[in-house]
């Protein structure tokens, strides 16, 4: 009689990469393609997997596949892909994903999962199969001088940037997006202590943006920046309120000819991962300038045991569990005026 195991049928997504074989086969196993995709923030953290792996593998060719090349302007590679505009022909190389999807042959969800694993190692588990070495995870970014003149014509007013809060409402899965209210409290707070809240963050086609606040007192530069521009300003800024959002880790960046970026205060509410998971080094130190003001998660709530029968999802809660995530607008702008 035939087993079970004989006649069941096994998914294509438990079959063993062999890429690395292929690869040698066709001649091309020195020609090295590093793809970024996902979020901006995926693609930003994923930064020092790229120069880590530029430094390490000298004796190959390296090429970048990205959408947003723009980010990564300071790393040498021989080829640069803008995936908005072009993709590489990928047989041509050994290509090396900085996220793999669910159901790739590499097995990496087998294994890890980025709700559970910090926000710049995974990409390098899911490239390199590996962390990098503490000193080699600070995220390095050099962006040029943005169309200031630009900016600042658009909103009629100045901005010292070092000494201004910037404020980014993020607006994306319900775990991550605060309510209006609880935005507009803390914006008409930091008004009322007599600071212009700087406002920030684009609406994008995959339902990500900005809630729809109060903007009445602040400096309305949504929609009005690139992203290097964006960058740009968080490396210099005061201070940055956010929630899990590509910002926090635009802030969390720096570039290391330029003593005046990298120091920026980054007030965060995590709600949806556990803080270690999306905090960084900088500076040579663990979390520099670096608090979670929220006080409460969905780590708290949702059991990762790795025996669980159905599918964990990180995208839903309702508003009465989210508000009680939340600290008070008071309590943020009184850490926002300290910090300044």
């Amino acid at each position: 009689m035939k087993s079970e195991l004989d006649t069941m049928q096994i998914p294509a997504h438990f079959i063993p990469c062999f890429k690395t074989e292929i690869a040698v086969d066709r001649g091309v196993e020195r020609n090295l393609l590093f793809r970024t995709w996902g979020g901006l923030g995926d693609q930003i953290c994923a930064e020092p997997t790229l120069r880590y792996a530029l430094s390490q593998f000298r004796d190959c060719k390296l090429s970048l596949a990205s959408e947003h090349p723009e980010l990564f302007q300071h790393l040498k590679f021989d080829s640069v892909f803008d995936t908005t505009k072009v993709l590489p022909l990928y047989k041509n190389y050994l290509t090396f994903e900085t996220i793999v999807p669910p159901d790739d042959t590499n097995l990496v969800w087998q294994f890890v999962n980025h709700m559970l694993v910090n926000c710049v190692d995974f990409p390098t588990l899911c490239a390199l199969r590996s962390t990098l070495p503490v000193a080699a995870k600070e995220i390095i970014l050099t962006p040029g001088p943005p169309a200031y003149e630009r900016a600042t014509e658009l909103v009629g007013l100045g901005l010292k940037v070092n000494n201004s809060v910037f404020v980014h409402p993020g607006r994306h899965w319900p775990t991550k997006t605060f309510p209006k209210d609880w935005w507009d409290d803390v914006l008409a707070g930091l008004v009322a202590c007599s600071i212009t809240p700087v406002l920030i963050g684009a609406n994008t086609d995959d339902n990500r943006g900005t809630v729809d606040v109060n903007a009445a007192g602040c400096l309305d530069l949504r929609n009005k920046l690139t992203v290097s521009e964006s960058v740009w300003f968080l490396q210099r800024a005061g201070v940055l309120l956010t929630n899990d959002s590509a910002p926090l880790h635009m802030a969390a960046s720096y570039n290391p000819d330029d003593e005046t970026t990298g120091h920026t205060w980054t007030g965060y509410v995590a709600t949806c991962k556990h803080p270690d998971l999306i905090s960084h080094w900088r500076q040579g130190e663990w979390n520099y300038r670096e608090v979670n003001l929220g006080v409460g998660g969905l780590w708290e709530t949702v059991n990762h045991c790795p025996n669980t029968t159905q599918q964990i999802t990180a995208d839903q809660t309702d508003e009465v569990t989210l508000r009680s995530w939340l600290p008070e607008p008071s309590d943020v702008v009184s850490w926002t005026c300290e910090r300044l």
